[in-house]
């Protein structure tokens, strides 16, 4: 009798044991599944550098592509507005790329008012009626135009990629109407850039100075975009920059032809004396 006894304590202890065990294996199977699913925190974290990445992603993609060319004629619009006048005229433009870009603009009476040639490092300006001709360093029209302009920003401008993108390092985003905004901040200016709903194309780059002392900004809205070696090109923007002064600048492209041999050319003076 006490040998059953026995036998059956031993069972009760050896149950008791194992369900000990098994109660232990769960627990530390429970920590384990606790540790492989993050919390909503880590997850909340996760989505937003996903966000991040892709953005980052989008925004590389509209500062790098760009229209790719050799050369290029176009004839454009133009309406500018100051504190002190506003005026339209037509502009006929050929440009090679890197190199230089003739411009001829002509009143509403399509009276040629003034021929611009600009490379590099100068700006030449003849005007037939006077029959006067001046020669300029290129900071000139930063002079002018208050934007630190240089040959590849005027290119860019004209051609219409962005300009001032040299960094993608974003403080900020948001949707609004389903456009996606984004403010970056470059070496000179902070950039708020506003894309089209499939993220394809820049519909508006704003720029402030990055010194807020110099009360500069500028204004760029792109629009009615035609795609170009399967890059979206913009026929209508409009520019408005305040600086010391205020200019607002309309531009819509009439005509416009990619690689073919120059058009609007013309005799760049060599006589001129350089201001």
């Amino acid at each position: 009798m006490r040998i059953v006894k026995n036998s059956i304590y031993l069972i009760l202890i050896l149950l008791s044991v194992a369900c000990s065990n098994v109660k232990k294996v769960q627990v530390i199977q429970d920590a384990l599944t606790l540790k492989v699913l993050p919390d909503a925190a880590a997850l909340a974290e996760k989505a937003r550098l996903d966000s991040v990445l892709m953005i980052e992603g989008i925004v590389h993609n509209i500062a790098h592509t760009k229209i790719a060319f050799k050369t290029m004629n176009a004839k454009l619009k133009m309406d500018y507005e100051t504190s002190k006048d506003k005026d339209s005229y037509i502009a006929n433009l050929s440009i090679r790329k890197d190199s230089g870009m003739y411009i001829t603009i002509r009143g509403a009476m399509g009276v040629i008012g003034l021929k611009a040639f600009i490379n590099k490092d100068s700006i030449f300006l003849t005007f037939p009626l006077s029959k006067k001709t001046e020669r300029h360093p290129l900071s000139y029209l930063q002079e002018v135009i208050k934007i630190p302009l240089n040959y590849q920003t005027i290119q860019d401008l004209i051609v219409g990629n962005p300009i001032f993108m040299d960094s993608v390092d974003i403080i900020s985003y948001k949707v609004v109407n389903e456009r996606l905004q984004v403010s970056l901040v470059g070496k000179l200016f902070k950039n708020l850039i506003i894309l089209s709903e499939d993220n394809t194309k820049l519909v508006q780059l704003k720029l402030d100075d990055v010194d807020a002392a110099k009360h500069r900004t500028c204004d760029i809205n792109y629009s009615q975009h035609s795609l170009v070696n399967n890059v979206q090109f913009p026929l209508y923007r409009t520019i408005s920059i305040n600086a010391q002064t205020k200019l607002d600048i309309g531009m819509e492209i009439k005509e416009f032809y990619f690689d073919e041999p120059l058009k609007y050319t013309f005799s760049v003076p060599k006589i001129g004396r350089r201001k």
